[in-house]
């Protein structure tokens, strides 16, 4: 492992989930030097995927570092944008980010002799083709850029990120196949190649238990490929300070070191750098840097078909209810605070995420499971919100979604795996999975959230609750200051606030303001 070394450790993001503070595009470069100078993180990841993001930040930022800093870009410190995806955002956008790739490469080659933007981050990826077409792409803009400016750079490495639960449980097989295919489409094979791992999305489809066992059964995967490679891998790991969406913060910070090893970098979202204490991100970061990368962890082939099995369980539960859920969530997002400038959630130029295809994971789980998984999907798209405020709407009804289905699964799992399976879930596959609850607790309110919810939702919500208190011994009394937020949320006012209407714009500021104040007591929007 000790090859790994040579990747960054923390990587920088314009994740829009803190609480606290908005950031425009203007501010965003000088994040990046903040990123670098202050918090100590050696990636920053200018962002296009589904923003707003001016096409000559990445030419922004490198200028910056240059003229403010004595940190050589692509030396000292990474710049690696997330471009679009062609297939869900669209090509045009994507072809222009590569061109201020290109255009900042160029800047930094008459400045050193050193290639500012060596990797770029193709979100969303779930086949082998989209990798290799936008890696093509990427390339045909390099000969364009030589074509016309008369310099040559290295074609900058496509880091496909995974972000769903059935491409993570096949994220062996797409990086291998992705290094063959790649051999075979450019004469020979990368000699360093990242794969992203995110937390957030699998959380949003399939929930809690089911994502964090998912990256898990990925991370396992990459690193079993890794010792069989001349390719040297790395593993970049995307999360947030909640648990839903990663639990990276410096209080849970061994908890996370220790369930995800494995993984060269991590991601330092928005939400831990201006939501925490003090100097908390800072010493996550010194952490960060001399924990990783650690020796990862091995699962048997039995143990991985168990794996499979309780992430089909886990999912089905969850998805029956979340379902249950959308409309409440959809009405609450659009009154949480938007903290970066994003595009449209729909249309042409904008974003929107359709279901997960899931009959690859169907294929790995036992027939029964497979059935019951396959039957719990929506027969729709649900248009949930991006997972930042489907995290945060829910929180903010005292309903923390890290308890969605979570214990009627657990139930379900006892009774269709066995109790050692069950056991091994609790102490190995997902040991933290206490922990996590734990700090959920202390944001769960089901009379409150009882408001919200249908009786047969309520129903389910409630058995879930019953078997994890009673598993975990857990206490859920919210502190004083956040109960009384939460009294003030009533589906009426919810109603009023997102009904449109100008008489109801105080009402809208008042929702607004109430869930801002929630999600700086909790450190993070969502």
């Amino acid at each position: 492992m000790s090859r790994k070394n040579t990747y960054p450790k923390v990587m920088c993001t314009q994740h829009p989930d803190s609480a606290s503070r908005y950031i425009s595009t203007q501010e965003e470069p000088g994040e990046a030097i903040e990123a670098a100078v202050v918090f100590g993180c050696d990636e920053y990841m200018p962002d296009y995927e589904g923003k707003a993001t001016p096409y000559h930040q990445n030419v922004q930022i490198l200028s910056k570092f240059i003229e403010e800093t004595d940190l050589v870009p692509g030396k000292d410190i990474f710049i690696t944008p997330r471009a679009p995806s062609a297939v869900q955002e669209n090509r045009f956008r994507q072809l222009m980010v590569m061109m201020s790739i290109a255009e900042a490469n160029h800047g930094a080659l008459e400045y050193s002799d050193v290639q500012a933007i060596n990797e770029f981050v193709h979100p969303m990826t779930g086949t082998v083709r989209e990798i290799l077409d936008a890696q093509q792409h990427m390339a045909d803009v390099s000969e364009l850029a030589k074509k016309e400016f008369g310099f040559s750079m290295e074609v900058p490495r496509i880091i496909p990120l995974i972000e769903d639960a059935p491409a993570l449980l096949h994220a062996k097989e797409l990086a291998e196949n992705t290094l063959s295919a790649w051999k075979e489409r450019f004469g020979t094979a990368p000699e360093k190649f990242r794969i992203f791992l995110g937390k957030s999305d699998s959380a949003l489809s399939f929930g809690h238990v089911a994502s964090t066992l998912s990256c898990k059964y990925a991370i396992n995967g990459i690193s079993e490929l890794d010792s069989e490679l001349d390719t040297e891998t790395g593993i970049i790991f995307g999360a947030g300070t909640l648990p839903f969406r990663g639990h990276l913060d410096l209080k849970n910070a061994e908890n996370f070191f220790r369930e995800y090893r494995g993984i060269g970098t991590i991601t330092l979202q928005s939400a831990v750098r201006y939501s925490h204490g003090k100097g908390d991100a800072e010493a996550l970061v010194s952490l960060a840097k001399a924990r990783l990368p650690e020796t990862p962890e091995f699962f048997s082939s039995e143990e991985k078909e168990e794996i499979v099995n309780l992430i089909g369980i886990f999912g089905a539960r969850y998805s029956c209810i979340t379902r249950e859920l959308s409309s409440t969530v959809n009405q609450l997002a659009g009154l949480l605070p938007q903290q970066r400038d994003r595009l449209m959630h729909r249309g042409s130029g904008g974003y929107s995420r359709s279901a997960p295809d899931i009959s690859g994971m169907v294929s790995l789980c036992r027939s029964d499971i497979g059935k019951e998984l396959n039957a719990s999907m929506p027969a729709e798209d649900l248009h949930l919100p991006r997972a930042i405020k489907f995290t945060g709407a829910l929180y903010s009804i005292g309903l923390p979604p890290e308890f969605i289905g979570t214990g009627t699964a657990l139930e379900e799992a006892r009774k269709k795996l066995g109790d050692d399976a069950c056991e091994k879930l609790l102490t190995k596959y997902f040991p933290s999975l206490a922990s996590d609850l734990s700090f959920a607790s202390g944001y769960l309110d089901l009379n409150i959230a009882s408001r919200f919810l249908s009786g047969a939702c309520l129903k389910e919500v409630r058995r879930d609750i019953e078997v994890l208190s009673d598993t975990f011994n857990l206490e859920t009394r919210p502190e004083p200051s956040y109960r009384i937020l939460l009294e003030m949320m009533q589906p009426d006012l919810l109603q009023a606030g997102t009904a449109g209407d100008c008489t109801d714009e105080e009402v809208s500021q008042l929702v607004c303001s109430t869930l801002t104040k929630m999600g700086k007591i909790r450190k993070a929007l969502g």
